[in-house]
């Protein structure tokens, strides 16, 4: 953890990173896959998920909708 809270400062990284050593949240998406990227609304619903590298544009387009919302 000591590492990625300096990496986080070093890179200037504004927003929170999920660490899951454990496996916790892997566990609860059922993840079978990496990557795979969720995008969560403010209510706490999946709204977005992709899998593998790539798809950049339409991840994007849903980064902008929900930050809209």
């Amino acid at each position: 953890m000591a590492n990625v809270k300096k990496s986080l400062v070093r890179l200037d990284i504004p927003y929170p990173v999920v660490m899951d050593n454990d496996h916790t949240n892997w566990r609860a998406f059922n993840n079978r896959y990496w990557p795979t990227k969720y995008l969560i609304d403010k209510k706490g619903v999946v709204r977005f998920k992709t899998i593998g590298e790539g798809n950049h544009g339409a991840t994007e387009e849903m980064i902008k909708t929900l930050l809209a919302e």
